[in-house]
């Protein structure tokens, strides 16, 4: 796909202005492999029901403010030009660690993690309404954890540190904010909360340890090693809408490129690298279409100056109609190693619109809205 330089315009550095998205061409072997990959994994029981896409038409996102000492989570709608307004606000005690959160998919409530100094170096938890009511959970969670939620945004996953060298995954309750343990992890790297399969039954977890990257389940109390992504170090995991297939890019230190985008088929532990002659950095899923969309100098979705040295995109996640995605763009010459300063975009096939290019911006998630 292909997106417009992000060029400054004289007096309208903020506004919309139009863009061409471009399918890219895919080489044949690729097509095959989508044919036979393409089926869901089985579940355990009947899919959890899914919130009407057209519902979800608005974009959350935390800004920091510096003055202030503080990460505002913002809200604001689709429409060009649509005021943002402040619906939470986490102060931060460290500098650097800014709140970090994940909105449900059901649109109506926002995770997030915050370092206020009141746990020590752990983070807080809070649950934010879109009226602004927030709700703190008991005890201490991984800073960097992911917050990974059930379909129907009954349930979501986070890590906590039980001890050291030993990670716990929880569960927590959103409407009770009631805490289970699922499955506990120790001498690894990362534990990555990644989704739930359809039914809400299964949960995915990626560890990183000294044996490489692996998919774990853990089920009713039980938890299995699914399959390996690479013997080495990966990043950028993503899992499909229909929790069939994860996208995740592959840490490879002796080769012509270090981040190669990649797909794991869950059902038969199949994993394929998606063509590029240069780096991949992050992964999203467009919905409807069977390939995972990855950004970086190599990436699938690509800026419209065809100079290899312009910036670069990173997506982070697509509205459920498909029709918008939120992206980051990275400048030129930037080290995909590196967690860089960007600014953040609502992209569509028309239109790009500025969210906000303040330093430690992070995207959250699509929320209820018009």
């Amino acid at each position: 796909m292909l997106a417009p330089g992000l060029r400054r315009i004289p007096g309208s550095s903020r506004t919309l202005v139009p863009f061409v998205l471009t399918v890219l061409a895919v080489v044949a072997g690729i097509g095959a492999w989508v044919a036979s990959s393409s089926r869901p994994v089985s579940t355990d029981g009947p899919a959890l029901p899914a919130i009407p896409a057209s519902e979800i038409r608005a974009v959350a996102y935390l800004e920091p403010d510096p003055a202030l000492r503080a990460d505002h989570l913002r809200v604001r709608a689709l429409a060009q030009g649509a005021p943002a307004r402040i619906i939470a606000t986490f102060p931060y005690t460290f500098t650097g660690l800014h709140a970090r959160g994940a909105a449900s998919p059901a649109g109506d409530r926002i995770a997030v993690l915050a370092v206020d100094g009141t746990r020590g170096s752990a983070a807080t938890l809070s649950l934010v309404e879109l009226d602004g009511t927030v709700r703190v959970a008991d005890g201490g969670f991984d800073y960097l954890s992911s917050l990974a939620w059930a379909r129907d945004g009954s349930k979501f996953a986070v890590t906590a540190t039980a001890e050291p060298g030993a990670v716990r995954v929880i569960e927590v309750d959103p409407s009770t904010l009631r805490l289970s343990e699922l499955a506990r992890f120790t001498g690894a790297f990362q534990v990555v909360p990644l989704g739930y399969s359809l039914d809400g039954g299964r949960l995915y977890i990626v560890v990183v340890d000294q044996s490489g990257s692996s998919l774990w389940m853990a089920r009713g109390g039980v938890t299995e090693r699914v399959a390996e992504l690479s013997p080495g170090r990966t990043r950028d995991w993503a899992l499909s809408p229909d929790g069939s297939r994860v996208a995740f890019v592959d840490i490879l230190s002796a080769s012509s490129r270090t981040y190669i985008g990649k797909t794991l088929t869950i059902a038969t532990g199949a994993v394929t690298a998606l063509p590029s002659g240069r780096n991949q950095v992050g992964a999203a899923w467009q919905p409807g279409n069977p390939l995972p969309v990855f950004g970086g100098p190599g990436g699938s979705l690509q800026l419209e100056d065809p100079n290899p040295s312009a910036a670069w995109v990173i997506p982070h996640a697509y509205a459920p109609l498909g029709d918008y995605v939120v992206i980051s763009t990275v400048g030129a010459g930037t080290d995909p190693s590196s967690r860089p300063e960007a600014a953040l975009w609502i992209a569509s096939p028309e239109s790009r619109e500025l969210l906000t290019d303040v330093p430690a911006a992070s995207f959250v998630g699509w929320v209820r809205g018009e």
